[in-house]
């Protein structure tokens, strides 16, 4: 993978939509190279092709965006732990900046952030930018 500075978390929901502005705006400002990654929370296997097709869909949305605003966004899909995984991609690829929303698609809200976009701000070993 080539490295990036800014590392879209998304999840395809309103927030992470927010996100997904926030980071093309500041890959733009800056002139840097942005990712977008979509983790695959499988719970059973039965679910996963589904999952995996409708993280492309998001991915690809998010990639047009980017194009549209000249930037060339890399596509990450994975599965696993949400979390973790965007804490592994953000350490693989020596992110400067994590941009995320503050709750995800299944809309559990926590007193301030939803447990992944917590997770991610309390563990990171870099900037973490939570959108609302």
């Amino acid at each position: 993978m080539t490295k990036v500075e800014v590392l879209l978390a998304t999840d395809g929901s309103e927030s992470a939509k927010k996100a997904e502005i926030a980071a093309l705006n500041i890959a733009k400002s800056y002139n840097i190279r942005m990712a977008a990654l979509y983790v695959v929370n499988v719970p059973s296997t039965s679910e996963q092709p589904e999952l995996i097709k409708y993280g492309e869909k998001i991915l690809d949305e998010v990639a047009e965006d980017g194009k549209r605003m000249g930037i060339d966004a890399q596509k990450i899909l994975k599965l696993g732990s949400p979390a973790e995984t965007i804490l592994n991609v953000a350490k693989s690829l020596k992110v400067h900046t994590i941009v995320m929303g503050s709750e995800g698609k299944k809309g559990l809200k926590r007193v301030f952030l939803g447990s992944v976009a917590e997770n991610v701000v309390r563990n990171a070993e870099c900037s973490v930018l939570v959108a609302r």
